[in-house]
């Protein structure tokens, strides 16, 4: 098993997902744990950065930070068909009372 298969079944498993959208440091210090690489960040972030490719993140900016939140997704989204699914789920819901 390499690295990005073990790093997913520890999200599955812990159920990563239902914590919502988190920065970038806090999916590090998991996968730091994860593979026990304490000294080379560019390992780490190369592997989070494959895993935001294959589409198991979900990306987010702050509004008036230039940051990005992430949140882990079980099923991952093909890379084509992201701009799709952008489309389909908006991003700010509009709720109006009677």
């Amino acid at each position: 098993m390499n690295a990005e298969d073990s790093v997913i079944s520890y999200f599955k498993f812990k159920k990563i997902k239902n914590l919502g959208f988190l920065k970038y440091g806090n999916f590090r210090k998991i996968i730091t744990y994860i593979l026990d690489i304490h000294d080379n960040n560019y390992i780490i972030r190369k592997t989070f950065l494959n895993l935001v490719e294959r589409g198991y993140f979900y990306r987010k900016q702050d509004s008036q930070k230039k940051s990005y939140k992430y949140k882990f997704n079980d099923e991952p989204i093909p890379s084509k068909k992201i701009d799709e699914y952008k489309e389909i789920i908006p991003e700010t819901f509009i709720i109006t009372f009677d």
